[in-house]
């Protein structure tokens, strides 16, 4: 789906590699602006009280605030629809 909606192959390696290292040299070769939102995202992920200031700077400059906006959308959506259909058994379909 990735793909789909215009996602470079980098970020989909990115995204998928799970190797060795976790995923963090294909991280590495992100552009900065990614590598941040991804980092926000896991933050997020954990506890959205843990953003930093120093952390929503560098997320703020690398994207406007209408991304901002929507990175954010995106990460709670996903944590939604995960705990949603975790709590009721539903199996992830393709």
């Amino acid at each position: 789906m990735a793909r789909q909606k215009g996602a470079s192959e980098a970020l989909v390696d990115a995204l998928q590699d799970r190797g060795g290292d976790g995923g963090r040299a294909a991280i590495e070769r992100l552009e900065r602006g990614w590598r941040t939102a991804l980092e926000y995202a896991d933050v997020v992920h954990r506890s959205g009280h843990d953003v930093t200031d120093e952390l929503y700077a560098r997320l703020s400059a690398a994207w406007d605030p209408g991304q901002v906006v929507e990175i954010t959308l995106v990460i709670g959506m996903t944590e939604y629809f995960n705990r949603f259909n975790d709590s009721l058994r539903v199996e992830p379909t393709k």
